[in-house]
């Protein structure tokens, strides 16, 4: 920052075809990119076609707590079809192979009792996995794969109050601070889990922008020898700061979570000023933005 005026990082460009020729593999996020939960956003299907179209590798990566087979059921019913991308990885995908393998802290959790926090009240995320279903006063770890809104605060106060004073651990399996409902923004399972640590609790967290998803992610890429990668999302602290940190270029689009703060008329310069007051200090600029998910 010189004479008070952020230095720019960022190129802004009108939408993807701006940048499609210079990369192999597109690591694309759903919620506040692609859809909304109720249906694609303008021009999102015909921009993944088009990339499809040219050849391009299309890793759908979300921190959706369900398994991506049920992603993938739930994204056709929005309107995006299995056509329009190549691979689809969840963040509760990622964590349910690693609680069946007994990978890095799971190891520890082989055996034990969980309460499950999810985003419904079905426990069909735990079918073959090595771990008891309990009531939270009895379980030996905590659970949260998503926000149910038909549950009161008060239960996730009370998990936090339980877990934390017990000294169990909690794993996170969506990190997002935030999330676009059709009401608009609301706390994310991300908010609970840093409340969680905040009072001192052990949380492990799977999903973005952590770094299993992506080594997953870039396997994946790495397979079709692409080498030429970008992770394309809405958001600063996840999609970006995550695709950074593995080593990848990073584009933000910007009508997702950040819209209220990021507005399409804005000079290009007041848009990095916003940006670099979301990130802080720390934080990391994309590489490329675009107003929305459009060719």
């Amino acid at each position: 920052m010189e004479n008070g005026c952020v230095q720019p990082k960022t190129k802004f460009r009108d939408g993807l075809s701006a940048v499609a020729e210079l990369y192999d593999t597109f690591l694309v996020d759903q919620w506040g990119v692609l859809h909304d939960g109720r249906a694609p956003y303008p021009g999102v299907v015909d921009c993944l076609q088009r990339l499809v179209d040219a050849a391009k590798q299309v890793i759908l990566i979300s921190n959706s707590g369900r398994r991506a087979l049920d992603s993938a059921s739930r994204l056709s019913r929005v309107g995006v079809s299995a056509t329009c991308y190549s691979h689809l990885v969840t963040s509760g995908e990622i964590a349910w192979r690693m609680l069946a393998s007994g990978d890095g802290f799971c190891g520890a959790l082989a055996g034990k009792r969980c309460a499950l926090f999810a985003s419904d009240d079905r426990p069909d995320f735990l079918i073959g996995l090595p771990v008891t279903l309990s009531d939270l006063d009895e379980a030996d770890f905590v659970l949260l794969t998503g926000m149910d809104d038909a549950r009161p605060m008060a239960d996730y106060d009370r998990m936090i109050d339980s877990g934390v004073r017990r000294g169990i651990p909690l794993v996170c399996v969506n990190p997002d601070l935030a999330r676009i409902t059709p009401g608009g923004l609301k706390p994310g399972a991300g908010a609970i889990a840093a409340r969680y640590t905040a009072r001192g609790g052990v949380v492990h967290y799977v999903g973005k922008p952590h770094r299993a998803i992506y080594a997953h992610c870039l396997a994946l890429a790495a397979e079709q020898g692409d080498s030429r990668t970008i992770a394309v999302g809405d958001s600063l602290h996840h999609d970006i700061a995550g695709g950074a940190a593995a080593g990848v270029d990073t584009l933000l689009v910007m009508n997702g979570v950040h819209a209220g703060v990021l507005p399409n008329d804005a000079s290009q310069e007041t848009l990095m000023t916003a940006m670099a007051r979301i990130v802080g200090r720390e934080g990391v600029l994309p590489d490329w933005a675009v107003p929305s998910f459009r060719w």
